[in-house]
């Protein structure tokens, strides 16, 4: 049985493998699985959590290339179905380090957004720990529905949700639609984890505490505020502020960095460790996959985590 269930995107990354390189003139990339909810399972699965995956591929070559990679990496494929009309997305990034990369979606419409409620067993939702949702899952129907009951599910029975804010203001037609349907997830929530920008979006201001508040005056109890070079900062609705430094390395690629710091931090949740270390084991777990060329296949071992968390403290 899985400890941890994520729920949401997961598609093909095409990466460029030139740097510093506008899309129109890169000659060659690298496929990766790719997509937040998938990276996360992935990242999970590498630290040695049981994990598994709600979401859905196309039927067609880089579906069954998602299914085999998740599968060869160790996350449960039971709730990922193959969706028989919309195909798998696909994600292609140029990069330009340290800078942000740009990254040019095909996925509308794709088959990570057809996840229906009929698609998740209630028994093992209700067997995870730990949910993780992603986001962009509720920016279209049906997997906005399905995102909405698991997690009402799951607090109505005491248990603890994760959402992971994944703001991307284009995959949405209009913002106010999104606030409305990240509102109702939040409510929901127990455990909130955003970047700058994802955390003004929700929390209705550009300062990290007063965002923050709010985001706690909805009902969830930790808002994490990823920081990028700044570290991080955990708003806790029974404590106050909590500030940890990042581990510095050198930039290869800024994608996925969140979805490795969603990873490590669940998985410090499941081991019960105290905020501190686990906001401290989350960073160094961000850092190793910024200083990688992929997103999911960045996703750092235990061991090496420990190593470069080791390492800081010298």
């Amino acid at each position: 049985m899985v400890e941890v269930l994520a729920f949401g995107r997961v598609l093909v990354d095409l990466y460029a493998n030139e740097t510093n390189t506008p899309l129109r003139h890169v000659r060659s990339f690298s496929k990766y699985l790719g997509g937040s909810a998938g990276n996360t399972a992935f990242g999970l699965a590498r630290l040695g959590a049981r994990v598994g995956l709600i979401s859905r591929v196309g039927n067609d070559e880089f579906g069954a290339f998602l299914l085999e990679r998740l599968q060869q990496e160790g996350v449960a494929t039971n709730l990922v179905k193959v969706d028989p009309e919309y195909r798998t997305a696909l994600a292609i990034a140029a990069l330009f380090p340290p800078a942000d990369s740009q990254v040019l979606f095909y996925r509308k419409p794709c088959a990570d957004t057809r996840v229906t409620v009929a698609d998740i067993d209630r028994d093992t939702l209700l067997a995870a720990k730990l949910l993780v949702v992603n986001g962009t899952a509720l920016s279209e129907s049906p997997s906005r529905e399905a995102v909405l009951w698991a997690l009402e599910q799951r607090r109505s029975a005491g248990l603890i949700n994760v959402m992971d804010l994944d703001w991307r203001p284009m995959l949405w037609a209009h913002q106010d639609d999104a606030r409305l349907y990240y509102g109702l997830a939040l409510r929901q929530t127990d455990i909130a984890l955003a970047n700058e920008s994802e955390l003004a979006f929700a929390g209705l201001s550009d300062d990290p505490a007063k965002a923050a508040h709010h985001l706690l005056t909805l009902g969830v109890r930790e808002v994490v505020a990823k920081r990028g070079g700044e570290g991080v900062i955990l708003f806790r609705s029974d404590a106050g502020p909590l500030s940890v430094p990042p581990f510095r390395v050198e930039v290869v690629n800024t994608l996925g960095a969140g979805d490795g710091f969603a990873a490590a931090y669940c998985y410090g949740l499941l081991q019960g460790w105290a905020p501190e270390n686990t906001l401290r084991f989350a960073n160094a777990a961000g850092a190793l996959v910024v200083s990688r060329h992929s997103c999911s296949e960045a996703m750092p071992t235990l061991a090496e985590v420990e190593t470069l968390m080791a390492e800081g403290r010298k």
